[in-house]
């Protein structure tokens, strides 16, 4: 191989290694950022709810006096979600939404779907295994929008699930609900075997900016 081969090939590789690492950095910085402010989301009663019930039980989470909801798909044919729509944010900001969630009694469906949205089709879904304390899987659509998600055990069976995203746009969506986690990612809302449902504590419920 002659000198000048070798000098190119150390260059491409210097280059691609680097990319590499500038992606890698980038996702460390959403998962360790700081958060710059809350964002205040409306009140449950003020949810759209699609082909979803969100009926009120008679307990309260042990550590705190924050409610208990259970939410609940109608149908198995039709797609179903809980929204919290036209959010204003900063166009290429990150921000991450999280929320407290847990397996219903009866272990139906045993997962749950939060997705952000900012101009279609730009979107970042996660979907969380809510029996074994696992990310299922995250899936990103659209350019510069870059998606992270984690899930925390709580204690008592209850776990907080968090799902960050670079939104380009002005204004975002927040969608979620139960699902029965047989499909993919991206269409966890979609048709489901069973009427999957959750327990949820809807002022949990939370939307932060965070630094970059």
């Amino acid at each position: 191989m002659k000198i000048n081969e070798i000098f190119l090939v150390l260059i491409s590789t210097t280059v691609v290694f680097s990319c590499k690492n500038t992606h890698k950095e980038k996702n460390v910085i959403t998962k360790n950022a700081v958060v710059t402010k809350e964002i205040i989301l409306p009140n449950h009663p003020l949810w759209v709810l699609n082909r979803l019930t969100l009926n009120k039980t008679n307990e309260n989470l042990k550590q705190s006096d924050k409610q208990v909801f259970k939410i609940s798909r109608t149908s198995t044919t039709e797609t179903a979600y809980a929204s919290v729509n036209n959010i204003p944010v900063e166009i290429g900001n990150y921000y991450r939404a999280s929320v407290l969630v847990k397996q219903d009694d009866l272990g139906l469906g045993g997962f749950f779907g939060l997705r952000i949205i900012g101009d279609y089709p730009n979107r970042v879904d996660a979907v969380f295994d809510l029996e074994k304390g696992l990310l299922k899987g995250v899936a990103d659509v659209g350019e510069f929008f870059k998606g992270d998600a984690k899930i925390e055990d709580a204690g008592e069976g209850w776990y907080k699930c968090s799902l960050i995203a670079e939104v380009n746009s002005n204004k975002m969506k927040i969608i979620f609900g139960p699902t029965s986690g047989f499909g993919k990612t991206i269409t966890w809302e979609g048709t489901t075997k069973e009427k999957s449902s959750v327990y949820i504590t809807p002022s949990s419920l939370v939307l932060e900016e965070l630094a970059q």
